[in-house]
C-alpha cells in the first residue's frame, strides 16, 4: 500500500509526532510519500540520521519547481492568492492519486485536499489528523466553517483528544467518521531514569516553543511567588526552546529577580533534550488558551517527561487532563492560576518520596495509552480498511 502524507513544510524537527508516524507506517510495510509546502533546511548530519534518511527522498513540493515562487504568491491580495494557490495545487493531483490513501496532518491541509476532491480530481480516501492550532483558532474565527467540504468529503477525521472531537461534531463533522487518535511516543527509546533528589537542588525544566499557549509566563510568576513565600527552598529552572516570546520572557525573569535561578537554553536537538530530562526532577508546562484561540492538543513533551520519570505540573487545558490525573500521575492547576502552581511546586520540593509514586503511575499511563507502537498499529489498520473500500472514491 502507498500512503501519502500531506503536511506543511517538511521536515519540521519539532513535529516529532509527524515524523515518527511516517516512520511507523514504513515499519509496517507501507510505501510512504510526502507532499509538502516546501523542503525545510536541515543540516547534512540531520538528513543522514534515521528516520529522515529514509523519508527525505520521498518528499515533494505541492507545486514542484514552481514552489520557489511561494514567497511572491504569499504577498498577493487574498482572493488572488487563493485562486493562484488552488490552480497550482493541481500540480499534485496525479501525485496524490498515486496513493491508496492520504493522511493530512492539521486540518488546513485536509481541507486543501478536500477542495481538490470537490473538483473530482482526488480519488483516495482522506484521513485528517487535527492537532490544536487547526481547531482552536478557526473555531473562534468562524466555527470551523472552513472545514465544511472536508467534513463532507473526508473519509475520517481523527482528533488528538476528546474535546476536539466534540468541537468538530458540534460544527458539522459526521459523528461516525470522527474519532480520537492520540499521538504517542516511542516508549522503548525513553528509559525510565528517575533522577533521585534527596537533598539536592530541585531541577525544574520546560521544553516547548516559546509562544503564548505554553504558559511559561505563569511558570515564572509562580516561581517568583514561591521564592517570596519559601525563600529557603533551593531550585533551578531550565527552559529549552525558542520562539517569538523569548526576549519578553527573559525580560520578565529579570524583572522578577529570577535570572540567577532561571536559564534559557534555546533550541536543542532531541537527544540533548533527553539528556536534560534525565538530569531533572520536575517538568512544568502550565498551558493556556492564547488570545487568538490557539490551544494545545496533548503535548508530546509532557508524554516524554512522564515516561522519563519526572513529576509533571501542567493545567486543566484542552486535552491535558486526559493525560494527567491531578494528584495521581502529576499535578494540574487552572489556566493562569499562579498560586496553585506555586503550591504544587512547593509540594514537590517537600515530598520527594511521594513524587516517586506519582512518577511510577505516570510511566504506566504512558505505556498503556500513549505508546506510539500500539497507536501506529491502530492507524495502519484504519488506513488499510479505508483503502480497501473504494466507496470513498
Amino acid at each position: 500500500m502507498r500512503v501519502g502524507f500531506v503536511v506543511g513544510r517538511f521536515p519540521i524537527l519539532s513535529e516529532t509526532f509527524v515524523i515518527s508516524q511516517m516512520a511507523g507506517m514504513v515499519e509496517r510495510g507501507f510505501q510512504v510519500g510526502i507532499v509538502c509546502d516546501g523542503i525545510a533546511r536541515t543540516n547534512r548530519e540531520q538528513r543522514r540520521k534515521e528516520p529522515l534518511a529514509s523519508l527525505m527522498p520521498h518528499a515533494r513540493d505541492w507545486w514542484g519547481k514552481i514552489g520557489g515562487l511561494r514567497p511572491q504568491i504569499e504577498r498577493l491580495p487574498h482572493a488572488l492568492k487563493d485562486k493562484v494557490s488552488t490552480a497550482l495545487d493541481m500540480f499534485s493531483v496525479r501525485r496524490l492519486n498515486d496513493f491508496d490513501a492520504v493522511i493530512a496532518h492539521f486540518g488546513q491541509n485536509g481541507a486543501r485536499v478536500a477542495r481538490l476532491k470537490k473538483r473530482c480530481e482526488i480519488r483516495p480516501p482522506i484521513v485528517t489528523i487535527f492537532h490544536g492550532f487547526d481547531v482552536g483558532v478557526p473555531f473562534r474565527e468562524n466555527g470551523l466553517d472552513q472545514y465544511r467540504d472536508l467534513f463532507r468529503l473526508g473519509a475520517l477525521n481523527l482528533t488528538v483528544n476528546h474535546r476536539f472531537r466534540d468541537m468538530l461534531i458540534e460544527c458539522g463533522a459526521p459523528c461516525e467518521h470522527t474519532a480520537v487518535h492520540h499521538m504517542g511516543i516511542d516508549v522503548e527509546q525513553i528509559p525510565y531514569d528517575r533522577c533521585r533528589r534527596d537533598d539536592t537542588t530541585l531541577q525544574l525544566i520546560s521544553v516547548c516553543r516559546l509562544i503564548e499557549k505554553k504558559g511559561i509566563e505563569f511558570a515564572l510568576r509562580a516561581l517568583s511567588k514561591l521564592r517570596a513565600s519559601h525563600g529557603d527552598f533551593d531550585w533551578h529552572y531550565t527552559i529549552i526552546g525558542d520562539g517569538p516570546l523569548r526576549k519578553e520572557l527573559e525580560y520578565l525573569a529579570r524583572e522578577l529577580g529570577l535570572l540567577r535561578q532561571v536559564t534559557f537554553l534555546g533550541s536543542r536537538a532531541h537527544h540533548e533534550v533527553k539528556q536534560w530530562l534525565s538530569r531533572s526532577h520536575a517538568f512544568v508546562l502550565p498551558s493556556v488558551t492564547a488570545r487568538n484561540g490557539d490551544v494545545e492538543g496533548i503535548p508530546v513533551a509532557l508524554m516524554e517527561a512522564m515516561a522519563s520519570g519526572l513529576t509533571v505540573v501542567s493545567s486543566y487545558h484542552s486535552g491535558i487532563p486526559e493525560l494527567i490525573e491531578d494528584g495521581r500521575t502529576g499535578f494540574l492547576a487552572a489556566e493562569g492560576d499562579v498560586d496553585t502552581l506555586a503550591d504544587r511546586i512547593a509540594w514537590i520540593i517537600e515530598n520527594p518520596r511521594l513524587c516517586d509514586e506519582l512518577a511510577d503511575a505516570a510511566r504506566r499511563k504512558i505505556e498503556a495509552d500513549y505508546n506510539s507502537d500500539v497507536l501506529n498499529d491502530r492507524l495502519a489498520t484504519m488506513v488499510t480498511k479505508l483503502a480497501g473500500s473504494r466507496s470513498h472514491v
